[in-house]
């Protein structure tokens, strides 16, 4: 059987994407097996995964649970690069209830996971998600 060097890096960042958002929904802690040790923002900020963290925590700390999370994935690209590097993004749609205090509110709209190919997976280096903000 000959070893395919292209393996299906479509499927690993669709399935990377897929952990992170259930995480998402359940507001669990283990979201943070898919993000990089580091992230890119705009203007080429790099900032470590624990200002993400604690951001996410803050973010699920505001809200009882998360019911009802749906999404779709529309688009999925990556580019690989020299050296066993490659970066890509998985885009969609999400949407779920934040309950709080028995009291719901829709928080839906478009997301886009940015991901980069690190020591042979696909870590999020960037986040666009309904309910996300820096």
């Amino acid at each position: 059987m000959q070893e395919n060097p292209n393996f299906n890096y479509q499927a690993d960042i669709v399935n990377t994407a897929i952990r992170f958002i259930n995480a998402w929904f359940k507001q669990s802690k283990s979201i943070t097996a898919e993000l990089s040790d580091f992230f890119i923002l705009p203007g080429n900020k790099v900032i470590g995964n624990d200002v993400i963290i604690a951001r996410l925590k803050g973010i699920f700390g505001q809200a009882d649970e998360y019911v009802g999370g749906r999404f779709d994935i529309i688009d999925v690209h990556f580019q690989l690069l020299d050296e066993g590097k490659g970066m890509g993004f998985v885009e969609g749609v999400a949407g779920y209830r934040a309950v709080v205090k028995k009291q719901s509110k829709i928080v839906s709209g478009p997301f886009k996971l940015y991901f980069a190919l690190q020591s042979g997976s696909w870590k999020i280096v960037n986040i666009e998600f309904p309910g996300f903000a820096y």
